[in-house]
């Protein structure tokens, strides 16, 4: 049987494996895709707990036209299918010396506290800066970089005049739009997300603040899972087969490269092709026969950082309503955000949260609100060492953090997702949260075509890596890679 007479394989029914499915189906391939939880979309994905909605990763919608450029590609209409509300109060931020900071459209941008209107013009006089001066990096990267298969050739001839830019640390390029520690404090903390301190991050993590500016952030009006619903619909229109609740424990090899996979239960799939859209890490380390793994997965495998660990506690109940925003950060300055990332104090004295229902009312029953946040996970080389006991005392130190702030809460329902949940149900190896650590240099993360014949990769450690619009596209560009293989 020719290869591209077979059908493939697609490990995993998140954003980038059901987009590879949909890529795939649409240019003639036969497909299953195997799904190893009870229901599809992964990390983009949402669960109802006793009338509140709880997101399972994703928290918002950033870069919306690259979002819809992915879904133009697989022959969907964006905002037919996934219609987005404007988060119209994105981000606050308080610091200890009780300034507030507001971030999000330019002209919205404002700071309340001690000398509030000169400071409200310094800050928008940095953003306008920093705007002006990364903008074309930012349509350079959406334009030219991120839709296409990585190529460090193809980067360099793009990017190279920013170099300069992008060689920085996201700590100096702040401090060098904003003198006043306060503001530099509220604009690192767009970077809490990373679970990296600013001064070991790149400064082209910055290009979150910069997809704010220019686009602002959103929700789908019906959630995050919204955005998975779409091509789960088409390929169910197309009779593909999206089988849940199917772990596959192995890829099988031959001398000619990929012959199928074993199921859990014993099953076995024959395939020429696989995309295996679960950790790469996974896919060297557990589905590979060790004498299968290509030496430069093997390398990459041994290489690349892993992101943070942390325990996710989702929150529905009654809440103050002191803020009208969806992120709410308490922050200590900028040069010590990294200590937010580790364990520390029982009760902390900094924390974020999120409060998606702020945006989408429906998110909980009437009169009610849910808040997310997560609590640092630290002093652990391996996801199963983080016990029971620790999530209960970081559990208990955070609400009791949040109580300080929101003094009258009432929890009615709560879920706590911690690493070893994470990597046993969520499938993400040793509980890391995004994979490979952002701001990772590309050539860290997995290719999508390995030497192994016919196995492919995608998701987040994959380049282009985390987030919804690249997870997208890394399924988009190993279907390309496969097909091309085909010829």
């Amino acid at each position: 049987m020719s290869r591209n007479a077979a059908p493939v394989i697609v490990i995993g029914a998140g954003l980038s494996g059901l987009s590879s499915a949909l890529a795939l189906a649409r240019a003639g391939r036969e497909v299953m895709v195997l799904e190893a939880a009870d229901q599809p979309g992964g990390c983009c994905s949402t669960a109802q707990v006793d009338g509140y909605t709880f997101n399972n990763g994703a928290v918002y919608v950033a870069v919306p036209s690259l979002l819809r450029r992915t879904f133009e590609q697989l022959g969907l209409d964006f905002d037919a299918e996934v219609p987005l509300v404007p988060i119209d109060h994105p981000h606050e931020t308080h610091l200890d010396d009780d300034t507030v900071v507001h971030l999000g459209a330019l002209e919205t941008a404002r700071v309340e506290g001690f000398q509030a209107s000169s400071r409200t013009a310094l800050l928008r006089d940095g953003l306008r800066k920093l705007q002006a001066d990364w903008q074309p990096v930012y349509r350079r990267l959406l334009d030219d970089v991120l839709p296409f298969e990585p190529s460090l050739p193809r980067t360099l001839a793009r990017l190279w005049r920013y170099l300069p830019k992008l060689a920085g640390r996201a700590d100096s390029l702040i401090a060098s739009y904003f003198r006043d520690p306060s503001l530099q404090a509220a604009v690192a903390s767009i970077l809490l997300y990373t679970g990296t301190a600013p001064a070991r991050l790149p400064s082209s993590q910055l290009i979150g603040l910069l997809a704010l500016l220019e686009e602002g952030f959103y929700l789908p009006k019906t959630g995050m899972g919204a955005i998975t619903a779409a091509p789960l619909r088409a390929l169910q229109v197309l009779g593909v087969p999206v089988r849940c609740g199917c772990k596959v424990e192995r890829i099988e090899v031959g001398g000619d490269g990929v012959t199928g996979v074993a199921l859990a239960g014993g099953e076995y799939l024959s395939a020429r092709d696989v995309v295996a859209t679960c950790s790469g890490f996974s896919v060297v380390n557990h589905l590979l026969p060790a004498t299968a793994v290509p030496r430069s997965l093997q390398r990459t495998a041994r290489k690349a950082p892993l992101s943070h660990r942390a325990v996710a506690v989702q929150l529905g109940g009654r809440f103050d309503e002191g803020s009208r925003s969806f992120i709410v950060n308490h922050v200590p300055a900028m040069s010590r955000q990294g200590e937010m990332h580790q364990v520390g104090a029982a009760t902390p004295r900094w924390l974020s949260w999120t409060s998606p229902s702020q945006v989408l009312t429906s998110l909980a029953p009437a009169g009610r609100a849910v808040i997310e946040l997560y609590a640092p996970v630290s002093g652990v080389e391996h996801a199963e060492q983080w016990t029971s006991a620790m999530t209960e005392r970081a559990l208990e130190g955070h609400l009791a953090a949040l109580r300080k702030h929101l003094p009258a809460m009432g929890v009615e329902t709560m879920r706590t997702i911690d690493p070893p949940t994470f990597a046993r149900e969520w499938h993400l190896y040793e509980g890391a949260l995004y994979g490979i650590a952002p701001g990772a240099s590309p050539n860290a993360y997995f290719p999508h075509r390995t030497a192994l014949p016919g196995l492919h990769l995608a998701g987040q450690t994959t380049f282009p890596g985390f987030g919804v619009p690249t997870a997208m596209l890394s399924g988009l560009q190993a279907a390309a890679s496969l097909l091309a293989a085909d010829h």
